[in-house]
């Protein structure tokens, strides 16, 4: 036994497994065609359940992008199935970058999701089959038109994120209710977005770009959860907090001014 090996925690049978809704049930074809990406950053404790649950409702691929963990997060999602790609550069944005880079050619959507297991994943179908179906370019989970787990969302994320997609709606006179991080996107639109935000701007960058590029843009219901295990490297932290809302809400002012090219 290797010295990582000996790191990896044992993962029993997955008591949590993703219970589709029943107008949900995907296309395990379809879902082929997917690549599901999850930056991490020391979510050993969590990670696992994710992969799996993906990989079990079909999804073709899963490939983490390690954002520099110091516990086993990168063995145990290699265990349960996943390609990890390591992103040293700290950032939410430079984990999914990283990951990107590996995503194969034939992929027809890559659905992004988080690692700590707060994502809800029944609804993963509701996610991908618009972009899949050619119905949408990017369809947003957002928590806002779904119910939230006491807890799941703190008041600085609520008040962050209203004034976020408050700004979202006047600059471009659409309804956008959240910036959540469970989205699916087909592989067309990502190229033409060019995404290059290394950190917080991450997801505001993707949809005021969608949006200004005239994308066929769509929102779904999803619930907002409690993590599963490990500790928020945003919430409940003063100095997180306000750098992340100020990367936001300055992405979505720098991208909607600049030229299109």
């Amino acid at each position: 036994m290797t010295a990582i090996d000996a790191r990896v925690p044992h993962i029993p049978a997955d008591a949590t497994a993703i219970r589709l809704a029943p107008d949900a049930a995907p296309g395990r074809r379809d879902l082929a065609r997917v690549t599901a990406i999850m930056p991490a950053l020391n979510e050993e404790g969590s990670i696992a359940a994710v992969v799996r649950n993906l990989l079990a409702a079909g999804v073709g691929r899963v490939i983490v992008g390690d954002n520099g963990s110091t516990d086993a997060t990168a063995a145990v999602a290699r265990a349960a199935g996943a390609v990890v790609v390591p992103a040293p550069r700290r950032g939410y944005g430079s984990a999914c970058l990283a990951a990107l880079a590996a995503v194969a050619t034939d992929a027809a959507a890559v659905v992004f999701c988080d690692a700590d297991g707060a994502d809800d994943l029944a609804r993963l179908d509701a996610i991908c089959g618009p972009v899949l179906r050619g119905e949408a370019d990017l369809v947003i989970g957002s928590r806002a038109l779904g119910r939230a787990e006491p807890g799941a969302l703190t008041p600085p994320q609520r008040a962050g994120n209203l004034v976020a997609t408050l700004l979202l709606r006047l600059l471009f006179w659409q309804r956008v209710t959240d910036l959540g991080p469970f989205r699916c996107v087909s592989t067309a639109a990502l190229a033409r977005l060019g995404m290059r935000d290394p950190a917080y701007g991450w997801t505001a960058e993707m949809q005021t770009k969608a949006l200004r590029l005239g994308m066929r843009y769509r929102e779904v219901a999803v619930d907002a959860k409690l993590r599963t295990a490990g500790e928020s490297k945003v919430s409940g932290r003063f100095l997180p907090i306000f750098l992340a809302g100020w990367a936001i809400l300055t992405t979505i002012v720098r991208y909607r001014c600049a030229r299109r090219s």
